[in-house]
C-alpha cells in the first residue's frame, strides 16, 4: 500500500479489494483460536474412550501445562485401616515392643510401585497419649503408621468418623506422630488453624495433586470449642473454599471423602449430593471410603462443562477384624494420570479386590491383606472365615462393573 510507484486510484483500489478479504480472513482465524482455546478450558474434559478421559490444567494455575514437561504418575489408594484389640494384640513382640510389618507384607509390592500410595487411616494414631484400645473407641498404636510408612504408604487420610475417640489428645499425638515422619503427607486432622486452611499437595513427575480429606462426622462426639480446625468436616462451605485455593495450584485434584451407609453396596443421598457438588467444582478424582464394603466406580459426566470425573464411591476396608464376608473384599483404586502435549490425561481407572486375611493361631491371631490375584485356594483354606477366591470375586462383582475391575 505504501509503494509509490502504484500511486493512481486504480491502483490503489485493486490493492484495496485484495487485502481487506485476507485481513478479514486473518481476524476470523484468530477469533475461532482464541474462542477454541477458550472452549477447551471451560470444558475441561476429552472423553477418549469408556476408561479414559483428559482432565485439563485449570485454567486458574499459575503456569501454562504448555511450559511442562511431559510425565506420568501411578497412584493407588486402599480403605480402611481399621485396627482392632485382636490386631493390637497381634503386633506385640516377646521383648514388649509392638510391630505390625506383618500386615502389609503381601502388598507391599503394590504400594512401594506406586509414585503415591494413599491409606485412609480409620482409627486414631494416638500412640501412648492413652492406652490401646479397639471398638467401639479406638486408640492405635503409632507403630501401625511406621509399618504403614515402611510398606509404602506415604499419603495418611484421618479425618473419619472415630477422629475424636481419643479426644482433642489423640488428634495432637496423631499430628506429632506425622510431624516426626515429614516424607509423608498426613491430612484430615490438625493442630492449628493455618494447618487446617492449608491445601495438601503432592508433586511426583512434574504433575501436582491437591490431596483433599473430609468426615461427614465424628460418631456425635463435639469438636471443642474454638477448635473446629481439629478435624476437617464435610461441608459445602468447606469443599468450595479448598478446591479455588487447590486450582491455583494443582494440576489434578483429588477428594477423599469418609462418607456413606455403613455396610452398604448402595449409594446415599449424601454421596450424591456432594458428587455433584464436586463434579460441579471441577473436581477430577473422588476415592470414598467409610461403608467398610465395595460400592460402585463411575465416570460422572457434568451436564454444563462435559467434564468426566472419576468416583469411587467406596473402596471399603483394607485391613481389620471385621467379619461379615463383605467386609473382608475391599479394593485397591488403581490409576494412572499422565501429562502429554500439555493435556493431562487419566489413562488408566481401575480398582483391584483385596481380601483382608486372619488366622487364629490358638493364641491370638495373624493378620494380613491379599490383593486378589494372589490369593490361592491353598491360603483361602487356611482363612478363620469361609471366603474361597471365587467368594471373593463374586462379591467384587457384585459391587463394581467389570469395566473397572482388575483382577489379575
Amino acid at each position: 500500500m505504501s509503494k509509490k510507484k502504484k500511486s493512481s486510484k486504480k491502483s490503489s483500489k485493486k490493492h484495496f479489494s485484495v487485502i481487506v478479504p485476507v485481513l478479514i480472513a486473518v481476524v476470523v482465524v484468530v477469533v475461532f483460536a482464541i474462542t477454541g482455546n477458550m472452549n477447551n478450558k471451560n470444558n475441561n474434559i476429552q472423553t477418549t474412550d469408556s476408561n479414559q478421559a483428559a482432565v485439563t490444567q485449570p485454567s486458574t494455575n499459575n503456569e501454562p501445562q504448555e511450559n511442562k514437561p511431559d510425565g506420568k504418575v501411578t497412584l493407588v489408594a486402599v480403605g480402611d485401616n481399621l485396627i482392632h484389640n485382636t490386631m493390637i494384640a497381634a503386633g506385640k513382640q516377646s521383648d514388649g515392643s509392638y510391630n505390625y510389618d506383618r500386615f502389609y507384607e503381601n502388598t507391599k509390592s503394590y504400594i512401594e510401585s506406586a509414585d503415591i500410595a494413599v491409606i485412609n487411616q480409620e482409627t486414631m494414631l494416638g500412640g501412648t497419649v492413652s492406652a490401646y484400645s479397639g471398638y467401639p473407641m479406638f486408640n492405635t498404636p503409632w507403630e501401625v503408621g511406621e509399618a504403614a510408612i515402611n510398606a509404602g504408604f506415604d499419603v495418611f487420610t484421618c479425618a473419619t468418623n472415630h477422629s475424636m475417640d481419643v479426644g482433642e489428645k489423640g488428634i495432637v499425638s496423631e499430628c506429632e506422630f506425622f510431624k516426626k515422619h515429614p516424607e509423608v503427607t498426613h491430612i484430615g486432622t490438625y493442630s492449628s488453624q493455618d494447618e487446617y486452611d492449608t491445601v495438601s499437595y503432592v508433586t511426583k513427575n512434574g504433575i501436582t495433586f491437591a490431596m483433599l480429606n473430609y468426615t461427614y462426622g465424628t460418631n456425635g462426639i463435639s469438636i471443642p470449642s474454638g477448635k473446629s480446625y481439629l478435624i476437617s468436616v464435610l461441608s459445602e462451605d468447606k469443599v468450595k473454599k479448598d478446591v479455588a485455593q487447590a486450582k491455583k495450584n494443582a494440576d489434578v485434584i483429588i477428594v477423599l471423602p469418609h462418607w456413606g451407609t455403613e455396610n452398604s453396596h448402595q449409594t446415599d443421598a449424601t454421596q450424591k449430593k456432594y458428587v455433584q457438588l464436586f463434579s460441579d467444582l471441577g473436581v477430577d478424582i473422588v476415592i470414598g471410603t467409610h461403608p467398610h464394603v465395595l460400592q460402585p466406580v463411575e465416570w460422572v459426566t457434568n451436564e454444563n462443562t462435559g467434564k468426566k470425573m472419576l468416583v469411587y464411591y467406596s473402596i471399603g476396608n483394607f485391613i481389620s477384624h471385621q467379619v461379615n464376608l463383605d467386609q473382608l473384599v475391599g479394593g485397591m483404586a488403581e490409576i494412572t494420570v499422565e501429562r502429554n502435549n500439555a493435556v493431562i490425561s487419566i489413562t488408566n481407572a481401575k480398582l483391584a479386590p483385596v481380601v483382608d486375611y486372619f488366622h487364629n493361631t490358638g493364641s491370638g491371631y495373624n493378620f494380613t491383606v491379599y490383593k486378589l490375584c494372589d490369593y490361592t485356594k491353598q491360603i483361602a483354606s487356611t482363612h478363620s472365615k469361609s471366603l474361597s477366591p471365587d467368594k471373593a470375586k463374586s462379591i467384587a462383582q457384585s459391587a463394581v462393573s467389570d469395566e473397572f475391575l482388575d483382577l489379575e
